[in-house]
């Protein structure tokens, strides 16, 4: 009867020890969850941002580019 005792000991300390195994895979797998959140976050801000300054972005882009080219020796 002790040895039945022992085995049903054993097999429960397996099962805590798999249940707590579990446990902390969870945990870390929540934790780059959040991080994969964050960065979703900020892509829709640049986004945003970008569509709101639209048209200011594409002067200032359009700017850099004809000085780039009178840099280069092109013509304006």
């Amino acid at each position: 009867m002790g040895k039945m005792f022992e085995l049903i000991d054993l097999f429960f300390m397996a099962q805590v020890m798999k249940i707590q195994g579990a446990a902390k895979a969870f945990k870390e797998e929540e934790r780059g969850a959040s991080d994969m959140v964050a960065v979703m976050v900020l892509i829709v801000i640049i986004i945003t941002l970008a569509t709101v300054f639209n048209s200011r972005l594409s002067e200032i882009v359009g700017q850099i580019l004809d000085n780039l080219g009178v840099f280069a020796g092109g013509s304006q």
